[in-house]
């Protein structure tokens, strides 16, 4: 519950920074700004006026806003205006372009500031994210119908061991890239069946696999059954165990069971669960040799299930990345880019209910509180940059809509009437909201459905045979899921 109000925090400080940019900018071209809510939108609950300024927490806790009339009128939303306010002539274009782009700006400026903190401090992120080797073909696969088909990677040929260079001729250099290209994906076949062309190479060869994806998961997105390799290096080793007796080491590679090349510490808990307390040969390395010793798995009762254990923490390999801020940035703009153009492309199965609102965010931010600050900051960074972008579009309401009417009026010479002013805004907010509240449903479905399955016990009872040792800060998992919010 901490790391939700944490979150929870967090996000409403980048939705105060967005206002704060609006106030700066408002004072400083000489509007008057009757009000700044720091919290919320509506009637004020509680204020203090300062500086001619009446600063207050809002009864409905959605963003925040700052008042100026003479912008827009948005008393519907931002609460009536003060009897004793004087008549004001409008703000001239380059104020009103000038107080609109000042919100998105200060985001921008506060997510570099984050991007700056952690290009020196660098963000750690697991070995096998940072490469594109094949570790895990699934066989099966359950799709979002609930029937189980073959697992699309394996139909299609593609084996341990391959490593992917290229989705769709788009060249790819992690797992992340690998994982987002097929779920962005939009190529079909003349029948209709969607179907990805990944290059790989095997053996110095290079190979070109179609592959059909299925839609798996709660939210239907594009899967082919593939997983990173994974290296199973021992961190520790407890005493009188199995492992132990058997010669391991902190340090060594395992690399096969009883003959079967291994690629993920998944592959040898099912081994020692199926063979039980038979003998088991595993092939290690240790420095440059390549070793061999036989042990048998011990069976232990853990949280009140058998287990078959052989005594063995796994390393958390991480490496540290330092990306520029710059990088940070163009690594944002193609993911924004690829969320909108996935949601507007037919073929895509990208749709609204994959973005994230304030629940999602928080959500995720929590998890992301919960890795350490580094992965915080990052995350953070994805949503202020979000939230500029978002406010940039050209909707009534948002900054941009300010700046698109502000240039209709410049160019046309007047300004809409006040009653198309009134309806359009009243429209585009009820969208607003609409959008919110169907995003939030969807964000509150997966938020239950994800603790939901960190709360349930595994079918496959080793979870505790082969755990991780943390080596240095967790990384959060990356997160593809489009995150557009709206800042008021």
């Amino acid at each position: 519950m901490s790391q939700v109000i944490f979150a929870f925090a967090l996000l409403t400080f980048s939705i105060f920074i967005h206002e704060l940019g609006h106030f700066l900018v408002a004072r400083w071209r000489g509007l008057l700004v009757p009000r700044f809510s720091i919290f919320g939108i509506g009637k004020p609950i509680v204020s203090k006026k300062w500086r001619g300024v009446e600063f207050c927490v809002c009864w409905l806790p959605i963003g925040a806003y700052v008042m100026i009339p003479q912008l827009s009128d948005l008393g519907d939303f931002e609460g009536e205006l003060p009897e004793d306010l004087p008549r004001l002539p409008p703000a001239d274009y380059t104020s009103k372009v000038l107080v609109a782009v000042a919100g998105p700006a200060a985001n921008i400026a506060f997510a570099l500031l984050l991007g700056c903190i952690v290009w020196i401090v660098g963000v750690r992120i697991p070995v096998e994210f940072n490469r594109t080797e094949v570790g895990e073909v699934a066989r099966e696969l359950k799709n979002s119908d609930g029937k189980t088909v073959p697992g699309p990677a394996a139909a299609a040929g593609i084996q341990l061991g391959d490593v992917i260079r290229k989705i769709d001729d788009k060249p790819v250099t992690n797992y992340r890239e690998v994982i987002e290209a097929i779920f962005f994906g939009t190529q079909s076949t003349p029948d209709g069946r969607r179907v990805v062309n990944i290059t790989l190479e095997r053996d110095g060869a290079t190979l070109v696999k179609q592959v059909f994806p299925e839609l798996t998961g709660m939210d239907g997105l594009r899967t082919i059954g593939i997983g990173p390799r994974t290296d199973l290096i021992v961190a520790e080793v407890a005493a009188d165990t199995p492992a132990a007796k058997a010669g391991l080491l902190p340090g060594d590679q395992i690399i096969a069971v009883d003959g079967l090349a291994l690629s993920r510490s998944g592959e040898l808990r099912e081994h020692f669960q199926k063979k039980n307390t038979e003998l088991s040969t595993l092939t290690f390395k240790r420095g440059d040799a390549t070793l061999k010793t036989s042990l048998s798995p011990r069976l232990e009762t853990i949280e009140g299930r058998s287990i078959y254990l052989v005594g063995i923490t796994w390393k958390f390999e991480t490496i540290l990345l330092h990306r520029t801020p710059l990088e940070q940035v163009g690594e944002a703009l193609s993911q924004t880019y690829q969320t909108f153009a996935s949601l507007l492309n037919r073929r895509s199965d990208i749709g609204v209910r994959h973005m994230s609102g304030i629940v999602g965010m928080v959500d995720n931010l929590g998890q992301a509180t919960a890795a350490g600050l580094i992965p915080t900051l990052t995350f953070l960074f994805t949503i202020n940059f979000s939230l500029a972008i978002f406010n940039l579009l050209p909707i009534p309401v948002l900054d941009g809509g300010h700046i698109a009417i502000a240039t209709l009026t410049k160019l046309r010479g007047r300004s809409p009437s006040l009653k198309w002013m009134q309806n359009t805004v009243a429209a585009c907010f009820l969208m607003l909201i609409g959008l919110i509240i169907y995003v939030t449903y969807h964000d509150i479905l997966r938020a239950v459905q994800n603790h939901l399955d960190d709360a349930r016990p595994s079918s496959a009872p080793a979870k505790p045979v082969e755990p991780r040792k943390k080596d240095g800060e967790k990384p959060a998992a990356p997160s593809i899921a489009p995150e557009p919010a709206p800042a008021k």
